[in-house]
């Protein structure tokens, strides 16, 4: 999507938008049926914090980055503005930004993640760390299944795979359609050796022969590599 046709969604959206608060008595608009500016602003930072959202699902990082200072413009900074920046510094490689980033919001809201933003932030540098602010981000948010994945991946490449299992089960559980989730599991199971739990996997996801066969591959690489390193389970 261009920019102008960014321009064109987003203002669409607050226009439609703008006209149920106007149609709403009590909705938080004025007595009389009009929106007040503070409304206005409010609807569009919103509108705009899920249009940067989208921009980072897709990988636009810059773009996002862009969006973000122009919300901040117009708007003010927020928590919600903060994360979204914090996350893209970190997917552009801009560590020590997006660290200084997250720190900012450990004592908010947006704590959980923060704290996962930061186990990803350290996962690459320093595993043990990585996985103690993963574990924090899955206590303030037991139910969020990237956070649940994210541990256990990183308690699976830690060599760790008693602990890595009931993370790892929860993510799939919390959101089955997953094959992040899903694939970590599988690997996990490849490398505990549970044959029986793998064919189940495969069976009930109708894994084709060929990403079974990829997997495999993986795990026997992971598992060398943790020998090779003195890791132990």
């Amino acid at each position: 999507m261009d920019n102008k046709r960014q321009s064109l969604h987003r203002s669409g959206a607050v226009l439609i938008t703008v006209a149920l608060l106007a149609g709403c008595a009590g909705s938080g608009g004025r007595g009389d049926g009009s929106v007040s500016p503070a409304d206005l602003a409010a609807t569009d930072e919103s509108v705009h914090v899920d249009l940067i959202r989208k921009m980072l699902d897709q990988q636009q990082y810059y773009a996002a980055l862009a969006h973000i200072q122009q919300q901040q413009r117009l708007t003010g900074n927020s928590d919600d503005l903060r994360y979204l920046e914090a996350e893209a510094r970190r997917d552009l490689g801009q560590s020590a930004a997006a660290e200084a980033l997250y720190r900012g919001l450990l004592n908010g809201r947006l704590a959980g993640d923060a704290y996962h933003g930061l186990g990803l932030l350290y996962a690459s540098r320093n595993l043990n760390t990585s996985v103690q602010y993963l574990r924090e981000a899955t206590r303030r948010d037991p139910t969020d299944a990237g956070a649940r994945n994210d541990l256990g991946y990183a308690l699976l490449r830690a060599g760790r795979y008693a602990e890595a299992m009931p993370e790892l089960s929860t993510a799939v559980e919390l959101e089955p359609n997953d094959d992040k989730s899903r694939n970590n599991l599988l690997l996990l199971l490849m490398l505990t050796g549970d044959e029986a739990g793998v064919k189940r996997v495969v069976d009930e996801a109708g894994i084709t022969p060929d990403v079974v066969a990829r997997m495999r591959s993986d795990a026997r690489n992971l598992q060398a590599r943790n020998a090779g390193s003195g890791v132990k389970k």
